[in-house]
């Protein structure tokens, strides 16, 4: 009879074990694919090619922009502006940042505008971070802080699961739009070439755009 309960009872406790993990593992968070895209998925970040790039305000990081007020549409005056969005801070992210503003201070005589957009829930620690990391980072564009969250301007309709949105910019349109998840110095030559269509010359190769590091002793 003990020998009968014993079983029973560890039966029940089994399947009372089995039950509560099911349950648990359903309720774990980024276990629905919908939430969080993967690389390999299309995702759709601020306005589509033919739409409105609106006028927003960010605040200076840098030298004599520093706390000031910045409008980088409105600076642009109607022409070419590479926008970028950095949602998130990694070193892919970083890089391709790194390559398109690098690039675009070199096209500047040419009537290109480069503007760096930081979004960040704390407005306070990003400007630490950017002024303490400027170096690494190799931003030569203006950066302002978005200081309305970490969703960006309301009208631009920017996804948060993005790490990176660009957006080619001319007469107040947008006429290219890139966003990736995880996004890759691969594809700047791409969004270049889009730039060079509006400002001429020929687009830099992904060759040109690595960092050069030189060796020990040169």
């Amino acid at each position: 009879m003990f020998r009968s309960l014993s079983f029973r009872s560890l039966g029940i406790v089994a399947a009372l074990w089995l039950s509560n993990a099911s349950f648990a593992a359903a309720q774990q968070p980024g276990r629905d694919a919908a939430e969080e895209p993967t690389a390999e998925e299309e995702i759709f970040s601020g306005p589509q090619t033919g739409e409105e790039a609106a006028a927003f305000n960010v605040q200076g990081v840098f030298d004599d922009e520093a706390g000031k007020q910045l409008d980088f549409v409105a600076q642009a005056e109607g022409g070419p502006l590479l926008l970028i969005f950095v949602h998130q801070v990694t070193r892919p992210s970083a890089g391709v940042t790194r390559a398109l503003s690098q690039y675009a201070a070199t096209r500047k005589e040419d009537g290109l505008s480069c503007g760096i957009v930081w979004l960040t829930t704390d407005a306070t620690e990003a400007e630490d971070y950017l002024k303490r990391a400027r170096r690494s980072l190799g931003l030569k564009s203006p950066v302002g802080i978005y200081l309305d969250g970490p969703e960006g301007p309301g009208s631009y309709g920017l996804n948060r699961n993005a790490a990176l949105t660009v957006l080619v910019v001319h007469e107040g349109r947008v006429a290219y739009n890139y966003a990736e998840v995880q996004p890759s110095l691969t594809e700047a030559p791409d969004i270049l070439s889009e730039v060079c269509k509006l400002i001429g010359g020929e687009p830099p190769t992904l060759e040109d755009l690595q960092p050069r590091q030189g060796r020990r002793g040169e």
